[in-house]
């Protein structure tokens, strides 16, 4: 893999094309190509000169369909938006450490929020084969909950090498009631 090309958890920025949806999702888009502009950065407090990391999403799909921007503080605070497909929702994301588990392998370090149907575990793969980072910020960890419908789901974000290519993903898992829906989302940024 061109190293010079070596994609990081912590500047997503640049647009990214959905690769592969699971049903749930194909029910809410129908076959539209999703696409999904990231920019990260950072503010500081200039009464107390602590950083505030963010990211700002954009989604759109094929069509002209532009989702509302979501502006997203990396710092589990909890805020509310108003998704275009999902309806308000209250959202807390942050960065979480891995820890390695094989030469290239880490796994999340992560309380997840969600508990799947009658258990008190969540039921989500998490072991990724990840870029080599640094073990602290390795990954990016949202729990969102449906204001409405009473779902709620946890994501960890990755950036991820399948086969030579480097691929940004989201594991997702989403739960109400007693079910429990799984999905693997990949983003290739062109």
């Amino acid at each position: 893999m061109d190293t010079s090309s070596v994609i990081s958890i912590h500047d997503l920025s640049g647009s990214w094309v959905m690769q592969g949806i699971a049903w749930i999702t194909r029910k809410a888009i129908a076959a539209a190509t999703t696409t999904l502009k990231i920019t990260q950065g950072s503010d500081t407090d200039g009464s107390t000169s602590a950083r505030t990391e963010w990211m700002r999403l954009e989604p759109a799909l094929t069509g002209g369909l532009k989702g509302i921007p979501e502006n997203r503080p990396l710092t589990w605070a909890e805020f509310e938006h108003n998704d275009t497909l999902f309806g308000p929702v209250i959202i807390r994301s942050h960065y979480i450490a891995g820890v390695k588990i094989s030469d290239r392998r880490f796994r999340p370090v992560v309380e997840l929020q969600t508990k799947a149907a009658g258990s008190n575990m969540a039921v989500m793969n998490l072991e990724v084969e990840a870029v080599e980072e640094t073990v602290e910020k390795a990954f990016i960890h949202d729990f969102v909950r449906s204001v409405n419908s009473g779902w709620a789901a946890e994501q960890i974000w990755a950036v991820e090498i399948i086969g030579e290519e480097q691929f940004l993903t989201r594991r997702i898992v989403v739960v109400k009631g007693t079910a429990t829906e799984l999905a693997r989302v990949f983003y290739r940024r062109v």
